[in-house]
């Protein structure tokens, strides 16, 4: 049997098994998982296959346990080109291996198609990838949550409170000002974005997800919006099809 496991900033998102749309990816947080818990929920395993954006912690804790109860666990990585798609990164490896499953997956679900992802989770990404297959690139924002956290902590006078409301309205308190501001700030990116993708490229699809794609919905200047928020799984899924020894970073 085989896992599927994104490994996020704070959550943990896997597939036990085949990913169909009875089987959808199931979500733990970070510091929740035990030896205890990997134990009960994974130890059916066989293989398991990780893309990770964090360097030490949870995945610290997933290797010790795969090491101790001998199973195979894979690390994927970005790479240069894959399954028909080319990274534009003159370093492959430094584009975050969950945007590169993302345009993996793009490319799986609409094959020859321009398309522009928008992951609006910890940090807001938007990517580009043309019917070519060929990533044209993108930005990165801090997600709406570090947006506000930064401001608190840099700032000793701006008081303010939390809200994950989204409106356009200017704000009339110091929390709506604050507020209001990061989400314009974000959605503003996802459009400007779509906008420069849809005159360069011609863009036929926008893919959202993330933990804020629900709410950014409305906000999105463009008709053809798909929300697929287990677009990083189909692209992971790839490499449980090929030859385990092509795969990077390797632990048994």
């Amino acid at each position: 049997m085989i896992i599927l496991v994104d490994v996020g900033n704070t959550r943990t998102k896997y597939v036990i098994g085949e990913l169909t749309a009875n089987n959808l990816p199931r979500i733990i947080e970070n510091n929740k998982i035990t030896s205890q818990w990997l134990t009960q929920v994974w130890g059916g395993a066989n293989n398991i296959i990780i893309a990770s954006v964090v360097f030490q912690g949870v995945n610290d804790l997933i290797c010790d346990w795969a090491r101790h109860h001998h199973k195979k666990l894979f690390f994927v990585n970005s790479e240069t080109e894959r399954f028909g798609v080319t990274n534009s990164y003159q370093q492959p490896k430094t584009l975050g291996v969950d945007r590169w499953l993302a345009l993996l997956g793009a490319a799986i679900l609409y094959p020859k198609t321009s398309v522009v992802i928008i992951d609006a989770g910890t940090a807001t990404t938007v990517d580009v990838l043309d019917c070519n297959g060929t990533h044209q690139g993108g930005w990165i924002l801090a997600g709406v949550d570090l947006l506000l956290s930064s401001l608190r902590s840099s700032t000793s006078k701006v008081k303010f409170e939390l809200s994950h409301t989204i409106t356009p309205n200017f704000g009339k308190s110091t929390s709506a000002c604050v507020n209001n501001a990061a989400w314009a700030a974000t959605t503003s990116l996802i459009n400007t974005g779509i906008e420069k993708a849809q005159n360069e490229f011609n863009i036929q699809y926008c893919f959202l997800l993330g933990g804020n794609a629900e709410r950014l919905l409305p906000y999105i200047e463009f008709s053809k919006v798909k929300i697929i928020n287990d677009l990083i799984f189909h692209g992971l899924k790839r490499y449980s099809t090929i030859e385990r020894d092509n795969l990077n970073d390797i632990y048994t």
